[in-house]
């Protein structure tokens, strides 16, 4: 029968062999927090043979006991003849600036300095050291959040940082017991982190109170399973789907009307991800974004500082939907032309009629009528205008869907603006309210040079 050291070893030698498919000549990056968990993933990793460059991350949150976990962490590499870096990140000091908790942006600028890390060293793998008991926890606390299947998903074993490094963990078979037996039998050196016990993090209150009448295992075998449906079934049905309905920054009304809504939600969620990234991406706005399909053209919902909005046969989602029409804004006169797009907006006057009003790079306008300098601008969700020849208003939105100009880029069409009055939508249609008529004495052509 196998000592407790030898068997934890073989254990995880077939969990790097067989889940991670990482061989013992491979040169690895391995997160050292100074924790049991980290100094007995890199003590096991050195006696199967791995050769490990070493990172340690002081975020400086517990003062002079961030500055002991660093020394034994250098004392660990000095022992074993290891390279080791250090990264000094103030996580306060970052997270201070964003609506997310120190944890959560610890735990991104952790893996963004792996990453960072590992490019430079020419490394493939990084390893860290979550186990079994992690695992449920996590599960328990996404439970808690209200996720849907991809958090009950929580941890993967294998999971790619960028198209050429991976994150392992090699020790996600194990418990918290057995890892400690492990370090206990091998007379390991370790730090305590204090705020492990702290209660006033819901972690640490689960892990008192809860895990111990609750079998890790059975908890952690239960997000394994999710897993695989998550990663097997239901990820490429989003992604299959995402693609089909999506149009640049937009998502297909006839599409999501199709779907069941558990999927039409889960594809606006998905288009919140990814076209709206800082904003709360869950069901709740993601139910308020889909009652859009059913209501008149132009609605909208502000999100954060973007906007999504409905236009005739897609949701529309905009970034900076919150900026001011005067902001953004470039003056135009005569001896000046504004970059937009693709070229520049020119503007010209003259006393002189114009032999024909027709002119594909522009339009004739009544100069008396104008507010100089006008101001060209991108258009924003809500502008409306009179177009020449009619009777009443209609959305910008409304108008580029007219003149078929495709969703993805319609954001980037400029307008000219007289005062606070669209005169111009540039390379589409001029208001009738500066129309030339047979009175008009001082005539103004605005046209578009391309680049």
């Amino acid at each position: 029968m196998k000592n407790p050291i030898d068997a934890f070893r073989d254990r995880v030698a077939s969990y790097m062999k067989r889940t991670a498919r990482v061989s013992p000549d491979e040169r690895i990056l391995v997160g050292v927090s100074g924790g049991m968990d980290s100094v007995v993933l890199l003590d096991v990793l050195g006696m199967l043979g791995f050769e490990c460059e070493v990172v340690h991350i002081n975020y400086h949150l517990r003062e002079q006991e961030s500055a002991a976990d660093e020394a034994l962490v250098r004392e660990l590499c000095l022992q074993r003849k290891l390279n080791l870096q250090i990264r000094h990140i103030y996580a306060r000091t970052h997270a201070a600036d964003t609506r997310y908790s120190v944890q959560m942006v610890a735990r991104d600028l952790r893996y963004a300095a792996f990453t960072e890390i590992a490019l430079q060293q020419r490394l493939s793998v990084v390893t860290v050291a979550h186990h079994m008991d992690d695992q449920a926890e996590s599960l328990l606390l996404n439970l808690n959040r209200g996720t849907g299947p991809e958090g009950l998903a929580v941890m993967r074993p294998v999971r790619p940082l960028t198209e050429n490094v991976n994150l392992v963990r090699p020790l996600m078979g194990e418990s918290r017991a057995s890892i400690q037996a492990y370090a206990t039998a091998r007379k390991l050196e370790w730090r305590e982190d204090r705020s492990n016990k702290d209660t006033k993090y819901l972690r640490s209150r689960l892990r008192a109170s809860v895990m111990p009448s609750l079998n890790a295992e059975t908890l952690a075998r239960s997000a394994r399973l999710v897993a695989e449906w998550v990663d097997e079934v239901i990820r490429p049905m989003i992604d299959r789907s995402f693609s089909e309905a999506s149009s640049g920054q937009s998502l297909s009304i006839a599409y999501l009307k199709q779907l069941p809504n558990v999927l039409a939600r889960r594809l606006v969620i998905e288009g919140l991800r990814t076209w709206l990234p800082g904003s709360p991406a869950n069901e709740a706005l993601a139910e308020r974004i889909l009652a859009l399909v059913n209501s008149q053209t132009g609605k909208q919902i502000e999100v954060g500082e973007g906007v999504i909005w409905r236009d005739r046969t897609y949701l529309v989602f905009t970034a900076s939907a919150k900026q001011k029409r005067t902001e953004g804004t470039k003056l135009l006169s005569e001896s000046t032309a504004v970059a937009v797009p693709g070229g520049q907006v020119r503007l010209h006057l003259t006393q002189k009629e114009p032999s024909s009003l027709f002119d594909p790079a522009g339009v004739w306008l009544d100069a008396e009528k104008l507010t100089l300098p006008l101001r060209v601008r991108g258009w924003l969700a809500g502008d409306r205008m009179r177009p020449l020849g009619m009777q009443g208003t209609k959305k910008i939105s409304d108008l580029l869907t007219d003149d078929a100009v495709p969703v993805q880029e319609r954001n980037s069409v400029p307008v000219v603006c007289s005062g606070s009055t669209i005169a111009w939508v540039v390379g589409h249609r001029m208001a009738h309210e500066f129309r030339v008529t047979p009175s008009t004495q001082q005539y103004a052509r605005l046209y578009y040079e391309q680049s």
